[in-house]
């Protein structure tokens, strides 16, 4: 009564299981058996048959565990079983109730070890895919096409199906367009034309609410009949495993697992695959995006770069036009005061014209060195000023760093403005003179200073003049403090940022 009840007991266990297992007493003899089991040994007349009919050389095991079951209640081997068409390797798994005293029903789980195999190999298969993925250049380098190719084609044989392709939706989401379909058959990329978004309604809501659409028969499945007429059916697809494309959250398109002909079961490791191959295709489109993007800025800041140089190159020209121009009207110059006034403005244009000369060598086009600029610049004066009546030394000391254009030409108008101030009225004629032009850093800040030994500024006099506005002016675009010490000599100082 007791092995009834317990036997009993066991039946609707295991009646829900989708396992095959068997139960028997402790002779073998067979007293239940699962629909899973008698499909797995072809023989649906099991019960009443022992245990031992179905094995070929475990015997003396099997038999020795049962005859010790006060000992051990748990076994776990692997077998080799007959079936009707043959024999198959099975790990089996053994589990004893004790029903009364002495006597024990065994409750047996049989796995064919072809399948654990097969689903191993499966597994390490796609496992391999996705490791050679992604390692993959073609997707890294942002070569879309190429990439497409790799990862359809190898998806198509780590998944096993016929088709594997990937398609993305036109600017307007009006149309959805296949960008690479891989076709087991034929072994290579096969044309496909773009569809309608309209026609498969259904089929693209579907999309906003799951991760994965799965049909096994995908001309009858609600989700997936609409695209019978114009996609299925000509192509004769059965089964599909679809995933949509993301970038940033939104959906760009799908990739397609396609059966052609027999219904495919999609497993879970099928559709882990599929969702990591959707995440590959979104990588290439989007790296084959930023790639497009990267080129058109490299082309356009080519452009700008040609366009400044061309720019420099234009106003270098026009201010040597302008500089001739003025050189005409110093020469035609009938008394000094004239010809004073038209020398003031040569040398202005001039400290404009050597910046802007250094900008056009400069390949950078952002930054000078200022030692460089100074010398020039203090070089052209010389050049300017080299007259009989005033002979003077022209010394320069420069810390070197790299400054702004916009900075450079500030500097250069108070230097250019500060040594036609000291040359005019700081010598008398004939008079050696000496002006020094001084740059320090001093941390974050520039100190410059512009010197000379000349008769400075007697009494409390103001500081006046066209060249001293032009300077005071200067030093309030640089932000910079401006301090003119006329006792000893004429002492210009500006301190200015240097960022």
């Amino acid at each position: 009564m007791a092995q009834q009840d317990i036997l009993s007991t066991l039946r609707k266990l295991i009646s829900g299981m989708d396992e095959s297992l068997v139960i028997f007493d402790q002779s073998g003899k067979i007293l239940h058996a699962s629909f899973d089991l008698e499909k797995l040994l072809g023989n649906s007349n099991l019960i009443g048959t022992t245990i031992f009919e179905y094995l070929t050389y475990e015997h003396e095991r099997i038999e020795g565990f049962l005859k010790d079951l006060n000992t051990s209640k748990y076994m776990d081997l692997q077998v080799v079983l007959k079936r009707s068409q043959g024999v198959f390797t099975a790990r089996m798994r053994l589990a004893a109730w004790k029903v009364d005293e002495g006597e024990y029903l065994i409750l047996g789980s049989l796995v064919d070890a072809t399948y654990i195999e097969r689903k191993r190999r499966d597994l390490l298969r796609k496992t391999l895919t996705i490791e050679l993925l992604s390692k993959s250049k073609k997707i890294r380098n942002g070569k879309l096409h190429d990439a497409i190719y790799e990862i359809l084609e190898m998806s198509s044989k780590a998944v096993g199906v016929t088709r594997v392709n990937a398609w993305l939706f036109d600017e307007s989401h009006d149309r959805i367009e296949c960008i690479g379909n891989y076709d087991t058959r034929s072994g290579k990329m096969v044309p496909q034309e773009s569809l309608p978004v309209f026609e498969m309604p259904t089929y693209f809501m579907l999309f906003e609410t799951e991760k994965i659409i799965i049909a096994a028969n995908a001309q009858t499945s609600p989700y997936t009949s609409e695209l019978n007429e114009s996609y299925l059916v000509p192509n004769g697809i059965v089964s599909l495993m679809d995933i949509p494309l993301r970038s940033e959250g939104s959906i760009i398109g799908v990739i397609c697992f396609e059966q052609v002909k027999q219904t495919r079961n999609w497993t879970l490791n099928d559709q882990k695959f599929g969702l990591i191959a959707a995440q590959m295709v979104s990588l290439a489109v989007e790296t084959h995006k930023r790639k497009l993007a990267q080129q058109e800025l490299e082309a356009a800041l080519r452009q700008q770069k040609r366009l400044l140089i061309e720019t420099n190159h234009r106003i270098v020209n026009n201010l040597k036009i302008t500089e001739s121009l003025l050189n005409i009207q110093v020469n035609k110059a009938r008394d000094s005061f004239h010809r004073n006034l038209m020398l003031d403005s040569v040398n202005r244009v001039q400290s404009i014209l050597k910046l802007h000369e250094m900008l056009t060598d400069n390949s950078r086009n952002l930054r000078i060195s200022l030692s460089h600029y100074v010398n020039r610049l203090v070089q052209s004066l010389r050049d300017s000023l080299s007259f009989p009546q005033r002979q003077l030394q022209l010394l320069t000391s420069i810390d070197s760093c790299e400054i702004k254009s916009s900075l450079a030409m500030c500097i250069g108008i108070i230097i250019n403005e500060a040594v036609l101030n000291s040359y005019k009225h700081a010598f008398a004629e004939n008079e050696i003179g000496v002006i020094r032009i001084d740059f320090q850093m001093q941390g974050p800040k520039g100190v410059l200073e512009i010197s000379d030994n000349g008769k400075g500024v007697k009494g409390n006099r103001e500081f006046i003049g066209s060249g001293v506005e032009i300077i005071r002016g200067m030093v309030e675009h640089l932000n910079g403090n401006l301090d003119i010490d006329g006792t000893n000599g004429m002492k210009i100082c500006v301190s200015f940022s240097m960022r």
